[in-house]
């Protein structure tokens, strides 16, 4: 029997069995999979290892040439992959990209446009559209793709599933895979679950390059964010996508065709409102002193309705608690109009407050925000006649999923953020409850909506800890006297009465 190999030849096989594992264990990552990876490099170094200490030479020096090919081949195999997708991704972006359809392309613009016009959206696009609308997109982008085309594979009430093809302008190469999507803060968020890049199968740790890649064709976010669209729900499936949303901005209700619910009734007199006024605060959105009462929310926080800060709420509640505790609060009132709880999350007022608690000492926050999660829907023609009417269901039950979600993420930041801090959410009132229930329908199934909407809030706020402002039961029936709903144009936001119940509402919480 041949002896074992020499020291020289159990180097050279310990050597290039390493060599051989790692080069092919990389092709495989990007062909295979991951796991098949570790397992081919594996498997490659440590049965080379194990010839080097026990076969005879002659097998070797068998296996010696075969590593020595192995090693070659996958490198050589693996750097012509590379070559061709860097000659796709670095090639001439500017060049012609595939038209669409210019019907279907218009049949689709045509649906966004007429829901860019209205305070809420709910806009359905086939397969065929959306295929248009990305083309369309790739025109305007910087992008190695002369194609993008998706394929819904699922049915409506199974989880989303995607497939795309992106066909590159150079390189002859092709990106195929599978994505899914949701929404999360008012974003479309798509996940990308598997995808081919010519050869090459993506691993984890490369499919964020790729998401970045394929969400910059279309920039859907941005083209919201540019509509001022805060999408709730995405509903994908049997060759259909139906994104639900509102549109922010100051005014995300028509006031007027509410009211015309109401017209049968003549003057419109509410139940009377006996509070005891407040006085008010600081007429600004900031002050001085330490520690600090910090105030997030929508218009309401921004005091619309009345003259200035002085009279709304939280300069209000900021002068109560300077004469209660008898400590000069500084206050920062960061509250934004037409804030609904998708833009919080985005759109810098979370992030701002989050960062004001790293250079503050903060004693109590207030947080108002929900009214134009929902009241466009609530709002709109499509929920006037009957709530409970499957078009107007479908806005409000996207309306209040979407607002579940961001509510418990906004008071989870919070309560870690100011984990020392008093925090107090105040919850919406119904500008619609103009003290009419029993002779208008509509009034009283908007009492029951936004109590749907509160006790989301109030279940977000008890699992973290945070006071519950009832902002709701003592405007019920009153919004005639309390709000601006009675003026010309009419107007959801209170008035100083409003303002001050909300005061009372967020003092009676603290105690």
């Amino acid at each position: 029997m041949d002896a074992t190999v020499s020291g020289s030849l159990r180097a050279a096989l310990i050597v290039f069995g390493v060599l051989a594992g790692v080069s092919a264990g990389g092709l495989a990552l990007f062909t295979i999979g991951e796991r098949y990876a570790v397992i081919t490099a594996a498997v490659i170094a440590i049965s080379a290892t194990i010839i080097a200490f026990t076969a005879p030479i002659l097998l070797g020096r068998i296996i010696l040439a075969v590593l020595i090919l192995a090693f070659a081949g996958t490198m050589l195999t693996g750097a012509y992959g590379a070559i061709q997708i860097l000659a796709a991704l670095a090639g001439n972006q500017d060049g012609p990209v595939d038209q669409p359809n210019p019907d279907v392309l218009a049949a689709a613009e045509l649906k966004l446009d007429q829901s860019s016009d209205e305070t809420t959206f709910q806009v359905m696009l086939n397969e065929s559209e959306l295929n248009a609308v990305l083309l369309d997109a790739l025109a305007e982008t910087d992008t190695p793709f002369q194609r993008i085309t998706i394929d819904i594979l699922n049915s409506i009430g199974e989880a989303p599933l995607i497939a795309f093809t992106g066909d590159f302008k150079n390189g002859r190469l092709t990106v195929d895979g599978e994505l899914t999507a949701r929404v999360s803060g008012g974003e479309v968020e798509a996940q990308l679950l598997n995808a081919d890049v010519g050869m090459f199968t993506m691993p984890g740790f490369a499919r964020n390059a790729v998401e970045d890649m394929i969400g910059r064709v279309a920039d859907l976010n941005r083209a919201l964010a540019e509509e001022g669209a805060d999408v709730q729900r995405v509903v994908i499936g049997d060759d259909t996508i139906t994104v639900t949303g509102v549109s922010t901005g100051e005014s995300p209700v028509d006031a007027n065709a509410m009211l015309a619910a109401f017209a049968d009734l003549g003057d419109l007199i509410g139940r009377p409102v006996e509070i005891t006024p407040y006085e008010g605060g600081i007429d600004s959105d900031r002050t001085d002193g330490t520690p600090v009462y910090l105030a997030l929310g929508d218009s309401l926080a921004a005091a619309v309705g009345v003259e200035g800060y002085a009279e709304g709420y939280v300069s209000q509640v900021h002068r109560e608690l300077s004469m209660r505790d008898g400590i000069l609060y500084g206050m920062r009132n960061l509250g934004v109009t037409g804030e609904t709880t998708g833009t919080m999350l985005r759109g810098g007022q979370l992030d701002d407050a989050v960062a004001l608690g790293q250079g503050e000492d903060v004693a109590y926050v207030t947080i108002g925000i929900g009214a134009n999660d929902l009241l466009g829907h609530l709002g709109s023609e499509y929920c006037m006649a009957d709530t409970e009417a499957p078009e107007c269901a479908s806005r409000i039950d996207a309306s209040l999923d979407a607002y579940a979600d961001n509510i418990d993420q906004i008071l989870a930041e919070l309560t870690e953020e100011y984990a020392g801090a008093t925090i107090v959410f105040l919850q919406t009132y119904n500008p619609f409850s103009l003290g009419f229930e029993n002779e208008v329908a509509f009034e009283a199934q908007s009492n029951e909506v936004l109590n749907e909407l509160n006790a989301i809030a109030a279940a977000a706020a008890e699992r973290y800890g945070v006071l519950i402002a009832d902002g709701f039961s003592p405007m019920r029936g009153t919004t005639t006297a309390t709000t601006r709903m009675t003026d010309t144009p009419p107007d959801i936001h209170p008035n100083e009465l409003g303002y001050d119940i909300l005061t009372e509402a967020v003092m009676s919480a603290l105690g």
